[in-house]
């Protein structure tokens, strides 16, 4: 079932049971005014006949003009007019015409010895419950045939709610279908008013799942609507982005490799095909073969990596860092490098605080960090490593005198095989490598540079500071 067709079911269901409900409150407050009005009914003509049968007593009327009396009323008001003794037992009853059949009652089961006028319910043998008005006989004197009467009772059958309910079976039917028809249709825009929203996101999903990534749905309805509209409008602009860095990041992995594979294939051809003829031919080859695969290699190693740390594999040891030693290693490992290309490398810190991190992983981030700034700085330049510590974390860049990178270039230096256009020197996997592993020890690093002044690569790492 459709979560259209459910949420119409759902409100169907309430409407009928509050209508069901609606109506079960009606019936039985229809039975209590019912009940009420014909107790008066009843009181109203027990009265006087009370005071014909005290008539009687007092020797004002005859029994017969009484009975017949008393029969007029019965068959006129459809009542039963029924005297019991002290006992509650029946003594005697007047039937209205059309029910012939008296009322029979279990012993006691009339109300007696009143001393005021009572109206109340009373259950016969049968099962039926009456209705009744009753007032005491007070006697001054007594014949044998009166001296058992102790209260007069008007009765009559209590009317059931099923009874109630068929008699205004036609309004409430009218009235119901009414409410019902109004209800439904309420109830169907309200659902409207859900689905809708919801089907938008169903068809942009659906569209996405066949490759169409550039889908956005109005933000409307109601505010989780709107919320599940934004939050698919966001999600739907990640996996658009992530889908395009997938396309780049295939394109550029084969750019990558195609260099090295060519190089190999080429060479490894002139050696099976015998171009290269003689020895130096031959190991001019191989030692081309065997570059090309180190460095392809390598960019597989270093692929595999950033795809494990992307994945948040990547361990970091959590060990206190001496981050002027570090500064110093690395230094001392690019001095040979320095030297070739006749580039000075000088470190102006102040003393560092230690941070909790992995000195092996943080040497790979300025390794790589020097061997760029290195590579772009021109002859007889100079590579800056400078630290300094501020509130909550220490700060170290790592400065050129290169030709520096274009504006537009420098939020795509952190990205998989960036090629910075230009002079200078593409990154390759070198910086996405390097912010990973600052991420990961919960710092930031980032790139300034101008074309032309050399370029700046500022790294923060936190700590936290001894307590005093």
């Amino acid at each position: 079932m459709s979560l259209r067709m459910r949420l119409f079911a759902t409100f169907t269901l309430i409407v009928v049971l509050c209508l069901g409900l609606v109506a079960l409150a009606v019936t039985v407050i229809l039975q209590s005014q019912r009940d009420r009005l014909a107790l008066e009914r009843l009181d109203a003509m027990a009265r006087p006949i009370s005071v014909q049968v005290r008539s009687l007593f007092r020797g004002q009327v005859s029994a017969a003009e009484l009975q017949t009396t008393l029969e007029e009323q019965a068959q006129k008001n459809n009542v039963f007019i029924i005297f019991g003794d002290n006992e509650g037992n029946i003594v005697r009853q007047v039937t209205p015409a059309q029910n012939r059949r008296p009322i029979e009652v279990p012993s006691g089961g009339l109300p007696h010895t009143l001393t005021q006028p009572a109206q109340g319910k009373f259950t016969a043998s049968n099962g039926q419950t009456y209705l009744y008005a009753a007032y005491p006989l007070v006697r001054q004197t007594a014949t044998q045939e009166t001296a058992r009467l102790d209260t007069l009772v008007l009765s009559m059958p209590r009317t059931g709610a099923i009874a109630v309910v068929l008699s205004l079976f036609s309004l409430f039917l009218l009235a119901g279908l009414i409410a019902l028809i109004l209800s439904l249709i309420i109830a169907l825009l309200f659902a409207r008013s859900i689905y809708q929203p919801i089907n938008r996101v169903k068809v942009a999903a659906e569209k996405m799942a066949q490759g169409h990534y550039d889908q956005e749905i109005p933000v409307a309805g109601p505010r989780e609507c709107q919320e599940l509209a934004a939050s698919f409008n966001q999600m739907a602009q990640q996996v658009k982005r992530s889908q395009q860095q997938l396309r780049h990041f295939v394109a550029d992995v084969s750019h990558q490799l195609k260099s090295p594979l060519t190089s190999i294939h080429g060479f490894a051809q002139a050696l099976l095909d015998g171009t290269a003829n003689d020895e130096a031919a031959k190991q001019r080859a191989a030692t081309i073969i065997s570059e090309e695969s180190r460095r392809m290699k390598k960019q597989v190693d270093q692929l595999l990596e950033i795809v494990r740390m992307q994945a948040g594999q990547l361990r970091i040891e959590r060990a206190p860092v001496d981050v002027n030693e570090l500064l110093e290693h690395c230094r001392e490992v690019f001095t040979v490098q320095a030297d070739e290309k006749q580039v000075k490398i000088k470190i102006a810190a102040e003393p560092l605080i230690n941070v909790p991190g992995d000195f092996d992983r943080l040497e790979q981030v300025f390794s790589n960090l020097l061997d760029n700034a290195l590579k772009n700085s021109p002859k007889d330049g100079e590579v800056r490593l400078k630290g300094r510590n501020l509130t909550n974390e220490v700060e170290l860049s790592v400065s050129d005198d290169g030709p520096g990178i274009a504006p537009e270039q420098l939020p795509y230096l952190f990205e998989r095989f960036h090629q910075a256009t230009g002079v200078r020197s593409g990154y390759g996997l070198g910086l996405a490598i390097a912010r990973e592993i600052v991420t990961a020890h919960g710092g930031t690093i980032e790139a300034k540079s101008e074309p032309g002044e050399g370029a700046q690569f500022i790294v923060r790492l936190p700590f936290e500071r001894a307590a005093t």
